[in-house]
């Protein structure tokens, strides 16, 4: 009988300290890197948003769905798609880069002549020297760009 009690006494408990926490403000703020973070806590010297919570009455679907928490959570989740967008964006263009000093690269070293065209459509040949300055800025510009 006492361990029924006693069940009974931490269940109650529970549930109080259950509820009094479900009364307490969630604080959201975005760091300089634009990732979102929610607490329970105030952080100091961040420009928090209090988020206000709604009661929902509908217990067949627990959310609400235009609560001030889903639409940080959308503009979050927005942003992050975007950069990682432009990141595959600026990945593309870099490797059609690298592959093109490669190309270049791999013309010089295979030797032979090479020339250029003028714009009067006349076959200027390149020199040596020509050769290895251009050799040395692709190689320069690989290192540089090209991991």
């Amino acid at each position: 009988m006492k361990e029924l009690h006693f069940v009974k006494t931490m269940i109650f408990i529970t549930g109080l300290t259950l509820s009094v926490n479900a009364v307490a403000e969630i604080y959201t703020w975005t760091d300089i890197n634009g990732k979102v973070h929610f607490s329970d806590k105030l952080i100091a010297n961040e420009n928090f948003t209090i988020i206000k919570l709604e009661k929902n009455n509908n217990i067949a679907n627990p959310f609400i769905k235009d609560s001030q928490w889903q639409r940080d959570y959308e503009q979050s989740k927005a942003e992050k798609a975007k950069q990682a967008e432009e990141q595959a964006k600026r990945a593309k263009k870099n490797k059609a880069y690298c592959d093109q000093v490669k190309r270049r690269l791999a013309t010089i070293n295979y030797g032979g002549r090479i020339y250029v065209m003028s714009p009067e459509g006349e076959r200027n040949f390149q020199s040596e020297a020509q050769l290895t300055k251009k050799k040395k800025k692709l190689t320069k510009a690989h290192q540089k760009n090209c991991k």
